[in-house]
């Protein structure tokens, strides 16, 4: 038996999502208006407003929605008070498919829902007793159901945030319709194998900032435990006569954009064991700087991934992968980059694998990268080595004194200065290291490569 979906971008009809659950054969088909708009774009550049000759690929249909699902508990969570298995991909889209990432909403009822229940105010108080209920009572389960949770292994809560914190704003728990989030929670993680996790990016993002580079918004929100507050950069907050209106922007993630399933999210998918280190299949530095291809403006797309990649040895981010790095789709398809986000000090905690998500050239262990590695990635990627020794040196400049006035920064709190101040030198140190060894890997021979 098949089923269907109605899926609508904003308050519009973009698609129906036919499923066939005895085979799990997946349909696509555009609606003709908004496959006929200029302004209209696809799902991804895999999945292309012109239907092919044989149809878009049911396994690229399906790839494209499960990296909309939650990871990790929190998926575990949303297929068990859902009645469903956790690989029953279009069951749980359908129950959870109201508030996505991006501008996409799944309708069962072939109309989008305007009258949603009423917006929830949510209280610090209790937030922060919910926060410390989580292993009873997950984090994405409220008032009896579940909210959608973005992709990704952490806690995350999605909340509308009526104005910023610094002016009293206050939280609600909303259903998509009229009003979507605006904002992520991130509470910390409160393991003693990753202390400080919300400080250390609330550093590494605000740090980000201060350089100049193109970081998604943050702030720290004490109830008192500490939360990190990440705006939303596929929401626009606009004030209409009517109300307040929350936008929806289009965004995928490079998995998305290279077709590849969620557990290809590292380069590695099968794992570091020696007889397996050979099995490089996953999404990689290569790759993703392969959808400069499909970008409106090339140059500036591969300089932001440029200064991206470098900007995670800076802080000593290995787990940068696939599902960490977004892109817009524009109309048409054309990709543009979208703020960096889930920026985290990775090597602040030497019991955690600080193996990297996409090796440097074939390094996979960050402090091996060097100076052939490093020439040997701009090879690969389409880099010119002397614009990396540029971006190197002013990256470098910038986290030297960015570094300092960020960990000065009053909002953290006395038990968190010794980390912060670690986190910062760590940040300077590399920050030297940096400018030494991209000038090295400008210096390699083009013969060796």
């Amino acid at each position: 038996m098949s089923h269907d979906l109605q899926l609508w971008a904003g308050d519009r009809r973009m698609a129906v999502i036919t499923h066939d659950a005895t085979a799990d054969q997946w349909q696509l088909q555009y609606a003709d208006d908004w496959r006929t708009d200029p302004q209209a774009f696809p799902l991804s550049p895999v999945l292309p407003l012109e239907r092919p000759a044989h149809a878009h690929a049911s396994a690229s249909l399906r790839r494209f929605i499960e990296h909309l699902l939650p990871e990790g508990t929190a998926l575990d969570v949303a297929a068990r008070y859902n009645g469903l298995s956790r690989s029953n991909v279009f069951g749980l889209i359908r129950a959870l498919g109201a508030e996505t990432a991006g501008a996409l909403r799944f309708e069962a009822n072939g109309a989008p829902t305007l009258a949603a229940a009423p917006p929830r105010e949510l209280p610090l108080q209790e937030l922060d007793a919910r926060i410390g209920q989580r292993a009873e009572l997950p984090l994405n389960v409220w008032d009896g159901r579940v909210r959608m949770s973005v992709a990704g292994l952490q806690d995350k809560l999605l909340v509308y945030l009526d104005r910023p914190l610094s002016e009293g704003g206050r939280l609600w728990l909303v259903d998509g319709q009229p009003l979507a989030s605006t904002h992520l929670l991130k509470p910390d993680a409160d393991h003693p194998r990753t202390p400080h996790l919300a400080i250390n990016e609330h550093f590494c993002m605000s740090l980000a900032h201060r350089m100049g580079l193109p970081a998604a918004e943050v702030d720290l929100l004490r109830t008192p435990r500490p939360v990190l507050v990440v705006r939303r950069f596929d929401r626009l907050l606009e004030v209409t006569p009517t109300g307040p209106q929350v936008k929806r922007l289009h965004v995928i993630d490079a998995c998305q954009a290279c077709d590849l399933p969620v557990s290809f999210k590292y380069e590695r998918h099968l794992g570091s064991a020696p007889e397996l280190q050979n099995f490089r299949d996953g999404m990689s530095l290569p790759r993703l700087f392969g959808c400069v291809n499909g970008a409106t403006q090339k140059a500036a797309t591969r300089l932001t991934l440029l200064r991206w990649a470098l900007f995670q040895l800076l802080i000593g981010n290995s787990d940068a992968h696939g599902k960490n790095f977004s892109f817009f789709v524009g109309p048409g398809g054309l990709l543009a980059p979208a703020p960096w986000y889930d920026l985290v000090s990775v090597r602040q905690y030497p019991q955690l694998d600080t193996e990297l998500a996409m090796a440097i050239g074939d390094v996979f262990a960050p402090t091996e990268v060097a100076a052939f590695p490093l020439a040997d990635f701009a090879r690969r990627c389409g880099i010119d080595r002397k614009l990396m020794q540029r971006e190197g040196r002013r990256l470098a400049k910038a986290a030297l004194g960015a570094a300092a006035a960020q960990a000065a920064w009053a909002g953290y709190q006395d038990a968190e200065r010794p980390f912060i101040e670690s986190l910062a030198g760590f940040v300077q140190q590399q920050a030297q290291w940096l400018e030494r060894v991209t000038a090295e890997a400008a210096a390699v021979p083009a013969k060796y490569l």
